[in-house]
């Protein structure tokens, strides 16, 4: 499956370091899948490895140069979502960042979901196959996916919110990122601005009978 070359060389090399120290109490680590799951990995103790947060975020790098084809586009994307991690996952520099987002373009192209285009035929197969697995669900069971999506309001708890504010405190937004959210705040009119800014200041919100609700975070009144 590994192509033979330095990078594998490499990235067991890590591994079998992992595999033979003992990390002092309190070190944040992260469990690493020898072989990616993606690739036919398993969860079992000889396939995983317990590795600090800038190991594991080399061993994608590697991963990339050690598969071909298929596989390759894989590892790609996995490179990508480990650039994009979050909370105390390893932040790369800008110039690693850039490379993990040129390589998924590339890796994108071709793919029916590239650049957010899609044919009709493409959107066909997708209708079809949703509604077929729609159809094999009891009406208990879809009323429970409904409730269970991200875009249902019951399913925004407050211990959801606070997991996903946890989540994204301390992010590092690239340079590329920053520039873009600046030009579409010039593109704004002041008294654009101004409602963005006033319209929820203050405020939270909750779930009253179902509904999302904006409330005062101090009174809690709505």
């Amino acid at each position: 499956m590994f192509t033979s070359n330095k990078y594998t060389k490499w990235y067991y090399n890590i591994i079998a370091s992992a595999k033979n120290r003992t990390l002092p109490s309190g070190i944040y680590t992260e469990s690493h899948h020898i072989i990616p799951k993606s690739l036919g990995g398993n969860n079992s103790k000889n396939n995983l490895a317990i590795l600090t947060a800038k190991e594991h975020f080399v061993c994608h790098t590697l991963l990339v140069k050690m598969v071909t084809q298929e596989h390759k586009k894989k590892m790609i994307y996995a490179f990508w979502r480990m650039a994009n991690g979050v909370g105390k996952r390893y932040k790369p520099t800008a110039r690693i960042y850039e490379i993990a987002r040129q390589e998924f373009i590339a890796a994108q192209i071709g793919h029916t979901n590239y650049l957010k285009f899609q044919t009709p035929e493409s959107k066909s197969r997708i209708s079809n196959t949703m509604k077929q697995l729609l159809s094999e669900l009891t009406p208990e069971e879809n009323s429970s996916r409904i409730k269970n999506s991200c875009s249902s309001p019951e399913s925004w708890t407050e211990n959801r919110k606070n997991k996903i504010s946890k989540a994204l405190t301390g992010i590092t937004r690239s340079a590329e990122t920053r520039k873009k959210m600046s030009i579409a705040k010039q593109n704004l009119t002041t008294a654009q601005k101004m409602k963005c800014g006033d319209s929820n200041r203050g405020k939270s919100w909750k779930l009253v009978n179902g509904k999302r609700v904006w409330v005062d975070k101090e009174t809690q009144n709505y």
